[in-house]
């Protein structure tokens, strides 16, 4: 027992409630050396009850809180804490932030302080224990094989030739009672009863030894070496075939648990993740700044961010197939006025007014542009958005809630002193962000050219290709129930993924989802189906004229606010 005051933190009260009177109780009765110095719980004795244990000489107190609670986690100095399942701790408490970083502070104060975290791993690269354990010592456990005596670590080994392996039917049918495990060193089978020997005979070496100045160490073990009598290797594989079996079926529950409680290892999702090095081995060899046959027409997303604008200039053909034709990010104060010396506005209208050439040298037109109101510049966007409404600069707002159309209807920013709104002035629109990352993500993983096909060049900055796979679809669980969420790991970026959300949007604006094989024989005619050179480098970028005399009378097309003439 620890002379400090000691706490053991849960996701939730409810779960601290449970863990004192259903283990710690329960455990605490069958050791004499304990149980002698904690007095029973009485309800109207506050030093005693089921969240706070005082031993009977007064050397320590023990707190049982909910990460769930900041008040739990308020007012108490703690020398000692056992944090449990931190995996499930919510990301902040109470508007007070993160309840591992509470429970630092009230352990600031001891020199002597220890804190113990330890969970279930759950998400890859969303693991709160994953991302403590790799920055640890990561020491493991290591036993030796009854045969040739190598000391080793147990894994799964589903991918290698050691490891837990099985005999099958002659029907291909598994049978999990031979599960025996495999020597990676002399190939040795290993029976489940020889574990008794070898987990005597083990021993932890770390795999990082020294790491943060050897001050923090960090330990895995999974059900693989359960002691005999508890979780056998037979079972394991039971458990390992009836998931793998749910998962051809669509369902992924079984399987992620298995891979979660019994390897201790997170489970990655792979139904909507989009491959960032498949996508680079595809990339194709067309420059940027040209527009590939078989595109027409352009859509511009804007994301704005402390310190610049970024633009993604994407071109659109048959069936949403579609080219990322250019990126372009733009340094200044965004709060700054367009005229303003360090404002990056001024830039953003040049480029948007700079001609992009097609493969036949001919000019592509630039139907919409999108920026993004979130964040803290969000006035100065309106008033990019209302000087440009001629050139079809739209404000936008995501709102990440499953189902929503990636276009919704827009609401009037501009009103007057009496709330009725201003004519011509700025309109929000908002995009439902979850639905468009669904269909870009269900897009990036076709790999052949065509409908639905999304053109990657192998010129863009490597940081593209990184950042609009950077989000992921994961299950979470909110009072229960399961929930979808589009999420994003804390180290990465991911601009250009939410510009490719506002240029799909924008194409949506334009109507282009919903046209027909007359409206893509008009734009082809424009462009032409020749190939004719071009210079591989574009032109220096020009300030075009003002936007009334870059419009010309070639046709017209459908959008969201009637028919617009070009």
């Amino acid at each position: 027992w620890s002379s400090d005051v000691c706490s053991s933190d849960l996701p939730t009260l409810q779960d601290a409630k449970d863990h004192s009177s259903q283990r710690f109780t329960q455990t605490a009765k069958i050791m004499p050396e304990v149980i002698r110095r904690i007095a029973e719980t009485r309800s109207r004795d506050e030093t005693n009850t089921l969240f706070t244990k005082e031993i009977a000489d007064g050397s320590a107190t023990l707190f049982f809180s909910g990460a769930n609670s900041a008040r739990s986690l308020a007012s108490k100095p703690l020398g000692f804490a056992a944090c449990d399942e931190v995996d499930g701790y919510p990301l902040d408490v109470d508007g007070e932030g993160d309840p591992i970083g509470l429970v630092q502070e009230r352990m600031s104060n001891f020199p002597t302080r220890k804190l113990l975290m330890c969970s279930t791993p759950t998400t890859k690269d969303f693991s709160t224990i994953e991302a403590e354990y790799l920055a640890s010592d990561r020491r493991r456990y290591y036993v030796p094989c009854p045969h040739c005596l190598t000391l080793q670590v147990l894994v799964w080994g589903a991918d290698t030739e050691y490891g837990i392996k099985w005999l099958k039917t002659p029907d291909g049918d598994p049978r999990p009672e031979t599960a025996v495990y495999i020597c990676r060193h002399c190939g040795g089978a290993i029976e489940n009863h020889q574990k008794t020997q070898m987990l005597a005979d083990g021993k932890w070496q770390a795999d990082n030894p020294g790491a943060q100045n050897g001050t923090v160490a960090g330990f895995h073990l999974s059900k693989i070496y359960s002691p005999v009598g508890w979780k056998s290797w037979e079972m394991l594989v039971r458990d390992w075939v009836s998931g793998r079996e749910a998962q051809k079926a669509g369902d992924n529950a079984k399987l992620k648990r298995f891979i979660n409680t019994s390897l201790a290892e997170t489970w990655e999702e792979q139904g909507d993740r989009a491959n960032e090095h498949e996508l680079r081995r595809r990339a194709g060899d067309h420059e940027l700044r040209v527009v590939m046959p078989g595109m027409f027409i352009m859509t511009m997303g804007c994301d704005v961010q402390g310190d610049r604008v970024e633009a993604y200039l994407w071109a659109w053909g048959r069936g949403m197939e579609r080219q990322l034709v250019d990126r372009a990010i733009f340094y200044g104060d965004p709060s700054l006025g367009e005229d303003e010396e360090g404002s990056p506005w001024a830039g953003l209208t040049e480029y948007r007014r700079t001609p992009v050439l097609s493969h036949t040298g001919k000019e592509v037109h630039l139907g919409a542009c999108m920026v993004d109101t979130g964040g803290h510049h969000t006035q100065a966007v309106y008033a990019y958005c209302r000087a440009h409404q001629g050139e079809k600069v739209l404000a936008i707002k995501g709102r990440s809630e499953h189902g929503k159309a990636i276009l919704g209807r827009p609401t009037d920013q501009d009103i007057n002193w009496r709330g009725k709104k201003i004519k011509g002035g700025v309109k929000l629109w908002l995009l439902g962000v979850d639905t468009a990352k669904a269909e870009i993500y269900g897009r990036l993983r076709i790999s052949s050219p065509g409908a639905g096909y999304i053109h990657l060049s192998k010129h863009l900055p490597s940081e593209i290709f990184e950042q609009i796979t950077a989000e992921r679809l994961v299950t979470k669980y909110v009072r229960g129930r399961a929930k979808l969420e589009w999420v994003k790991p804390a180290s990465k970026r991911n601009e250009a993924l939410d510009c490719a959300v506002y240029a799909l949007a924008a194409a949506h604006w334009l109507g282009i989802d919903r046209w027909k094989e007359g409206d893509w024989r008009k734009w082809e005619a424009r462009i032409g189906r020749e190939p004719k050179p071009v210079e591989t480098k574009p032109e220096p970028a020009k300030l075009a004229p003002a936007p009334a005399k870059l419009m010309r009378k070639v046709g017209s097309f459908k959008t969201r606010d009637g028919w617009s003439k070009l």
